[in-house]
Parts: structure tokens; sequence; C-alpha cells
């Protein structure tokens, strides 16, 4: 035992002092406060002589007790905190070969320590929900039992209890006790954390169950279900080797959210398909400080090209741009700007931006159109530099397939890719714009390749896979581009609804001798409602909803203006039909 409890402490002294120098190192990038408080209560379990089984599950019913502790920690920096605990428990375990039972009451103060094995292993993370940690001490534990027989219930031996002349128990006996064990932190609000934890505390005593066998000494379990809160905010800390000037001590957190928090998108004018321009954006951000992070979701055919940003690490997946502050810059206003290359879109695309500080727990969402202007067709400096134009395609030949990943500049094996997912499909590549695309599977509808889409999410876990479309064998620039393919004829009846009176609803496309799928355009424009397709001789109509109420029919018109469909309009039918079937609108 004093082996094992050596060895113990050795590493709690280790552990102690890189987590000390790492602090130094990482002095930006501690915790936000410097003090925990922790309320628990759970079960204990004793592993002594006395017991009938030596597992978990089996011990549940007859040698499981209760108990309940306290805790108060400090943080010295991400990874490592100190703490001081009171635990008071009940334990009990019995033995029928040995005709005995014993029942102990304990009390236990340790000091003890935590790793954040997340923050460790993965990197540190001032926004994780959920943090993995072990822990060890050292500490004392003050007891009393008493063992007894099972057939008469006459006492064998006790330890800890002294008779005085009123007859009141007392004078417990104390072991050394070494705590190890593991726990995770659930976060639940800014200060507050749910957690549980399992810790086995390793005793220097063979009495704790009231029978010295000699054999070993005696432990016990206690898991349990706790409560932290954090308080004590940290000062910022002055790097090593830089010499820092004085900063003031900043406002609590209540009063950081009345903060004014703003989001100024500065957008050039006459930007143009197939072309590059600056976003730029002023973030109002006050005297908020700490962990920050930005996403950004563009408009589908928007891509990111080379980005620095100063103090802040950047991610960029399908259209989607999220930028990362360990520490947000001091000044209360500040920018950022990063080159976009527009493919060909045009029309009034919505921009989303959602802002989020840790200090202040919230989200703040800001939300912009900008309009892109088709771009105009290259004139024709000499007919006889330009071959002939080919026929008019008739009867396109569109083919849906699985983007499983892409890559800037830098060309992936193919070899690699199918062996990292697992694939079986042959990998086509693709080079536009200075970005390699990598896809798999042939579909003739897209119902066929989104379902292709989710297995190779769920199954292969290529989480950001997404559908694409090709033209006779060419990638679109989007799916959205299904609706500029030329016409193909197939006029049919004009749809009717059964249905009576008078019904509204909002026509968000028309398309002439073509058509697309109401998944397609869901996946389009992201939008959740059910879209419906009617038909009108060669017109291919689409709308969303069916409303008796006119002011009902306006609010979802608005709702789509605010999806990007600036276009959208209110249609009346009259016992289920159009009231103007011919109008193409």
């Amino acid at each position: 035992m004093k082996t094992g409890v050596r060895f113990v402490m050795g590493w709690l002294l280790i552990l102690l002092l890189s987590q000390i120098y790492s602090s130094r190192l990482h002095a930006q990038s501690s915790l936000n406060y410097n003090w925990y408080v922790n309320a628990n209560s759970g079960v204990a379990q004793a592993y002594c002589d006395l017991q009938e089984e030596n597992n978990h599950i089996s011990k549940l019913s007859a040698e499981t007790n209760i108990g309940y502790g306290l805790r108060l920690g400090s943080y010295i920096s991400p990874v490592f905190a100190a703490h001081t605990q009171f635990l008071k428990a009940n334990l009990k375990g019995s033995k029928k070969s040995s005709d005995a039972y014993f029942e102990a009451d304990l009390l236990e103060f340790h000091l003890g320590a935590t790793v954040n094995l997340s923050n460790l292993i993965f990197g540190i993370n001032h926004n994780r929900k959920l943090a993995l940690y072990g822990t060890t001490g050292f500490g004392l534990n003050y007891f009393r039992s008493e063992a007894r027989r099972l057939s008469n219930d006459n006492l064998v031996n006790s330890y800890g209890y002294t008779k005085d002349l009123e007859g009141k128990k007392d004078n417990r006996l104390q072991c050394f006790i070494a705590p190890l064990g593991l726990g995770a932190d659930l976060r639940l609000a800014k200060k507050w954390y749910m957690n549980i934890e399992t810790v086995l505390r390793l005793s220097d005593s063979d009495k704790v169950d009231a029978i010295v066998s000699g054999k070993r000494k005696d432990a016990y379990y206690y898991t349990s279900l706790g409560l932290s809160y954090n308080f004590g905010k940290k000062s910022k800390r002055e790097r090593i080797d830089v010499p820092q000037p004085v900063i003031a001590e900043v406002e609590e957190v209540d009063s950081m959210l009345n903060e004014r928090v703003d989001l100024v998108y500065v957008i050039p004018e006459d930007v143009t398909s197939n072309s590059e321009f600056t976003l730029k954006y002023i973030i109002h951000k006050g005297c908020i400080d700490g962990f920050g992070e930005l996403m950004q979701i563009l408009p589908i055919g928007f891509d990111v090209l080379d980005t620095v940003i100063d103090d802040a690490r950047f991610e960029f997946r399908n259209y989607t741009l999220n930028l990362y502050w360990d520490v947000l810059p001091e000044d209360s206003v500040f920018e950022i700007s990063y080159r976009v290359h527009v493919n060909d879109v045009y029309g009034n695309l919505p921009i989303t931006s959602i802002l989020y500080f840790d200090r202040t727990g919230k989200e703040y969402k800001f939300k912009r159109s900008i309009y892109i202007e088709k771009q105009a067709p290259e004139e024709i400096v000499s007919a006889d530099t330009l071959p002939e134009e080919p026929p008019p395609v008739v009867g396109d030949i569109i083919e849906f397939k699985v983007q499983v990943r892409a890559a800037y500049k830098a060309r992936i094996p193919l070899q690699r890719l199918a062996n990292k997912y697992h694939l079986r499909d042959s990998i086509r590549e693709d080079y536009v714009g200075n970005w390699y695309r990598y896809s798999v599977g042939s579909f003739a509808t897209y119902a066929q390749a989104r379902e292709y889409r989710d297995i190779l999410r769920s199954d292969n876990k290529v989480l950001d896979a997404f559908v694409v479309a090709f033209r006779n064998g060419v990638r679109l620039n989007s799916l959205s581009d299904l609706k500029e393919l030329p016409p193909s004829p197939f006029p049919e009846p004009a749809t009717e609804f059964q249905e009576t009176g008078i019904v509204y609803r909002v026509q968000i496309l028309a398309l002439l001798h073509n058509r697309v799928t109401p998944e397609t355009l869901q996946e389009i424009f992201g939008i959740d409602e059910q879209i419906t397709e009617e038909s009108y001789d060669s017109w291919r109509k689409y709308t969303v909803g069916r409303f008796t109420s006119l002011d009902e029919a306006k609010h979802m018109r608005q709702k789509m203006i605010g999806e990007g469909i600036m276009d959208a309009f209110i249609v009346i039918y009259k016992d289920g039909k159009r009231i103007s079937p011919g109008n193409p609108m």
C-alpha cells in the first residue's frame, strides 16, 4: 500500500509542476474564473473482507449505501485544477461463509487535483459542452465500524467506538486515503455545470470493515452526481517575454449583456457573377472580451479565397465560414475582411451572420441580401475566330452525384480518399476555380442521390457530403442552375385541387418547358415548408402553403422574401382552380 501511495503522490507532483509550467505558456488561454464550488450526492461501495461480490452491479442491492459531499476548487490552468473535498458516507457489506456483516460510517477530507483530459488531448476549447477529466489526491478518513453475526446479530468486533459514562459513542479511527478516478463535466449555463464522477479510495487500513485479515487493505468507491458553480473572474495575465500595460478591470458579465452588439456589412456595388470582390464587416462589441465566434452562411456559389485574419482561426466548408477568437481584439469596434469568388450565380442572395460571445453566453444574428448582377456575354470580336455554334441540345442528360471532399489548390490522391472513407464507387475529380472537388455515385434523380448522401454521412462518416448535379457530363456550379436548362416540351393539362371556396398560396418559381423536383427547391432555397408542383400546359409552377386567410398568405410571402426569394407573390384559387391559369406569372 505504501508503494502505491508513493506512486500516486509522485504522479501528482509531476502533473502539478507540468501544468503550472503549461499555465505560464498558455496564460492568454486561461479560464475566465478562479474558483468553483460543487455539491454532490451518490452511492458508496466497500471493497474489503466482508463482501460477497467484487463488482458494482452485483453489489447494488445488498452492499451499497448513500453519501454526499462538498468540494471547493481553484483553476490553475485550462487543463489543471486543485480542490479540497469533504465526504460523508455510510458503508455496509456481508459474507455468508463468514456468518458476518458490517456497517461503517466515515468522514473524509482530502486535497485533490483534476486534469481536464479533453483540453489536454484535443486542445483548449472554452466553448466545449462536455469535458472528461481524471482526478487524484491524498487525504484522511475518520471512520467507525462494527461487525456482527448474520445468524444472531451478536457483536464480533468494532473500531472507533468508546462508551463514556453517558453511553455516547465517539473516538473515530483515522486512516490515510488516496483517491483515483474519472469524471465528466456537462455545461448547463454560463457558470453552471453538472458532473458525474466515480472515484476509488485506497486506504492504508484493514479496519474499515471491523475485520482484520492481513490479506489486503480496505478500499471503497464513491460514485456521485453533482452540480458546480463557477465564480471569481480571472484578470488577464501578462505574457512573460513582453511587458504589458496594466489592464483595467472589466465590468461583470451582467453589465456586458447591455453592451451594444452590432455587425455592419460593407459590400461593394456592381458585383457580378464569375468575379472576385472583398467582403468587409465592422463588428461592435463594446468591452466584451474572452472567446468569440463568428459563423457566416454564404450563398451557394460563393467561395472564400485565401484568408488571414489576425488572432483568428478560420474554417470554410459547404459555403459556411467559421472564425474563432480565443481572445477577442481589445478594440470595442474592429473590422474583418476576406476575398470571395462568385461562381455563375446571380440575383438577390442572402448572407446570414451569427456572432457568439462566451462572456455573455448569447448569440447575435444578422441577415443581409447581396445583389449579384448576371455577367453579360462577351462581345464577339471576330466571327472568324469563333467556332461554329453547335446545334441546340434536345433532352439534356442530368446526372446527380455526391461530393465527399474539396481541396483548394491541393490535389488529393483518389486512393487516399477511397481508403479514408471506405468508398467502393469510382471517384470523380473536377477542377474549377482553383478548387479540386471529388464526387461519387451516379443517379438519375435528386431523391436517389440524397438517399446515398445520407448513407455516406451515417455509415462512411463523410459528415459534410452533399448532392451536386452534372449536365451532359459537365458539373453545374450549384443545384439552382437546374432551372436554367434549355426547354424540353412536355404539355400537360392544368392542375386542379380537390377543394372548395377561396384558397391562397404563395408562388416561388415558374419554369417554361422545364421542371425541378420540390425536394431540390427545398435544398436550393433552404426552406422547410412543403412545396407543391402544378402543371399548366408547358409551365411548371411551384407554390408554398394553403391559406383561407389573405393575411396568412401575406405573412408567408414575407417569410419567403426573407429567405431570399424576392419575387414570391400570392396566387388565388377558387374551387380548386387557379383564377388565371393561362397567365404564366
